[in-house]
């Protein structure tokens, strides 16, 4: 999801370079790899809970792009659909990648060991 995000980012900034708007296209454009590039690199990390963190900051991407692209929207230089159809798919993405760092989270936490765990209880 994040590389059809991406490709949708990048089809977006052609459209606003070709209004004129260099600095918006620009900035829109150098943010459309960037989810999916920062997932990347953190899939070589050794451990989950290293993993988690790129993913956390996935995330974060993924919120400023949205941030993004409601300011051009209310800058009137995309449609009020595609805003809207970006920013649906970047809340699904955000619960998404929220959801995989917790579960990346929970994995890497120390299980007790059964016969400590029996001793507890």
């Amino acid at each position: 999801m994040a590389t059809e995000i991406g490709h949708r980012v990048a089809d977006l900034s052609d459209s606003i370079e070709s209004q004129g708007k260099k600095t918006f296209a620009e900035r829109l454009r150098s943010s459309s790899w960037l989810v999916s590039g920062i997932l990347a690199e953190g899939s070589s990390c050794p451990s989950k809970p290293e993993f988690a963190e790129f993913v956390g900051r996935a995330r974060g991407a993924t919120l400023e792009i949205a941030n993004f692209i409601i300011f051009l929207g209310e800058r009137e230089l995309i449609t009020e659909a595609d805003e809207a159809a970006l920013v649906n798919m970047l809340k699904r993405e955000s619960k998404m990648l929220d959801n995989f760092r917790q579960s990346l989270e929970r994995a890497g936490q120390p299980q007790p060991d059964s016969e400590e765990a029996h001793a507890i209880a």
